[in-house]
């Protein structure tokens, strides 16, 4: 019997021109490990949202969802734990601790059990220098961490989880699947995530579920929808490792981990007989733009230093990408940069000119800042309002605002509240009101975040072609497969400072945990340079991305 199942269920938000839940009938096990992923905004946040009546959202349903043979709204709410996509939208005390216990006291826990609770989740998170810390100077990663231990310690039988390894670096998402995975296993708690990094998630889970415009077109094992994908037009959404695999023609089962591709790579008849240079050029010295030198900055008199002496350059028609584990630096020093921050020592040079002796208006019009929590950008109530008053502010037209929300796939948002879209949408809409101002710079803090594989070739071919015009971007991000696939250079930071930085074919072949599937794929392999699944390709086939032979 299933212990979820929707039954014919449709869900529309008011006012909204197509349902974001349609006709869906889904069943899942008891103590299974489920995965959701489709394009942004196919529903998927919807109906993790329909499993909990404590947040299930406002607007018109039908149809059955069930929990256990029993309707929702007569599920215990301590059964259901939900993780959200955005940590800000979870947090409701001012410091960890105080985050940690609050639940529990809603329950009505005893003291005595509420510490045991504490100290135990506290423990298995490593969490113990946080606990007094205030949840406004952590780092999105951090909260998403305190938000899942704080699920954990009511213990429920059921968690959704909603991109919760959207903000998490290489390491920590890691970790936090292989937590996620002993949860599901050790426990036999019924697991379901909502993910766009399907990279770690695809070989964990038992049975995986693509939605497009708030239907199910695909539900099963995840092998059979990695090779569903390939006889598609949605090959965009194979993880790199399986892409790697049937573009080369492979046989017998799917691998989706790095054991069980470098087995079927091994025993296969394939050599790596090519070169995997040559599907980007190097970038030639030109004129430096922005400098920082020696910039030292705490959020606090006598609090912990986050940059500590760093120094950076970056030349004009730069591709930056900086990488690093959660509370390294990366955000921070990109608000010091857009002149957010003022630094306690040190220098930010913009064009020749000390950053501090220039006008907020002539900083913002040539530094365009994304940050990593969209949902501040926007004062209007629609997306459309905010475009509209953007371009009047810089002087252009609405035509204007317009043809970028196309190529950004965001025109049917127009008329939407910024807080009714998904969370790679209103990435999306920040992105246009920024690229509105035609900046000299553009300082995207995560942009990859809540954005599906097709939305991230299409943020990819954008920013190539501002890189063409001249202007620098300057990324921080976990996203290690964007970053080799599109970036000129990459910057490791740590401890508040840049320890190297390199091209990213010599960055992530020198990078243990920091790298991409198909480079820990080739690590063993004499000959393997490949970073990407278009470079693997070239050097094991003549003719790259054939189609995989029947």
């Amino acid at each position: 019997m299933a212990y979820i199942e929707l039954k014919n269920v449709t869900f529309s938000y008011p006012d909204a021109n197509q349902p974001a839940v349609k006709n869906l009938s889904l069943t899942v096990e008891k103590g299974s490990f489920t995965l959701l992923f489709g394009s942004s905004g196919s529903g998927k946040s919807t109906l993790l949202r329909l499993l909990k009546k404590e947040i299930e959202p406002n607007g018109s349903f039908s149809g059955e969802v069930l929990i256990d043979g029993e309707p929702t709204s007569e599920t215990g709410g301590g059964k259901v734990g939900f993780v959200f996509q955005d940590p800000e939208n979870q947090v409701v005390a001012d410091t960890v601790l105080h985050e940690l216990v609050f639940g529990l006291e809603n329950m009505g826990l005893k003291t005595a059990e509420m510490r045991n609770r504490v100290a135990e989740m506290v423990h298995f998170f490593g969490a113990e220098p946080l606990l007094h810390r205030k949840v406004e100077e952590l780092s999105g990663g951090k909260k998403q961490q305190m938000n899942l231990a704080s699920v954990l310690l009511m213990q429920p039988e059921i968690l959704l989880l909603d991109e919760p390894t959207a903000q998490l670096d290489p390491v920590s998402a890691r970790e936090f699947t292989n937590m996620l995975v002993r949860l599901n296993e050790e426990f036999g708690m019924t697991i379901i995530v909502a993910e766009h990094r399907l990279e770690d998630f695809m070989g964990v889970a038992g049975k995986v579920v693509m939605m497009e415009r708030g239907e199910a077109i695909f539900a099963g094992p995840p092998e059979e929808c990695m090779e569903a994908l390939w006889k598609s037009e949605k090959r965009a959404f194979i993880p790199s490792l399986p892409a790697f695999f049937m573009s080369v023609g492979g046989k017998g089962r799917v691998p989706l981990n790095v054991r069980d591709a470098r087995k079927w790579f091994t025993s296969s008849d394939i050599s790596v007989t090519g070169k995997a240079a040559g599907n980007k050029k190097s970038q030639a010295k030109s004129q430096t733009v922005l400098t920082v030198e020696n910039v030292q900055f705490s959020y606090e008199k006598e609090g912990a230093t986050i940059l500590k002496g760093l120094d950076f350059s970056v030349e004009k028609g730069s591709f930056y990408t900086m990488l690093g584990g959660n509370g390294s630096g990366k955000s921070t020093f990109l608000k010091i940069i857009a002149g957010i921050h003022a630094p306690q020592k040190g220098k930010v040079t913009l064009n020749g000119t000390r950053l501090k002796r220039l006008k907020r208006e002539e900083i913002a019009s040539a530094i365009g800042y994304l940050p990593q929590n969209p949902k501040l950008f926007f004062l209007h109530d629609t997306v459309g309002k905010e475009l509209e008053s953007t371009a009047e502010k810089w002087g252009k037209d609405f035509e204007d605002a317009f043809a970028i929300a196309k190529r950004l796939g965001i025109d049917h948002l127009l008329a939407s509240h910024p807080y009714d879209v998904s969370g790679g949408e209103i990435q999306k809409a920040a992105l246009a009101c920024i690229l509105l101002r035609s900046p000299q710079i553009l300082l995207l803090d995560e942009p990859t975040k809540g954005l599906d594989a097709v939305s991230k070739k299409e943020l990819a071919k954008l920013l190539l072609e501002c890189k063409s015009e001249g202007k620098i971007i300057l990324m921080a991000t976990h996203d290690v497969e964007f970053a080799a696939k599109y970036a000129n250079r990459c910057g490791m930071m740590f401890q508040g400072i840049i320890t190297s930085e390199s091209p990213p074919e010599t960055f992530f072949k020198g990078s243990f945990f920091y790298t991409t599937m198909i480079q820990k794929l080739f690590r063993q392999v004499d000959g393997g340079e490949a970073v990407t699944v278009e470079e693997a390709v070239r050097q094991c086939s003549a003719d790259p991305l054939q189609p995989r032979s029947s």
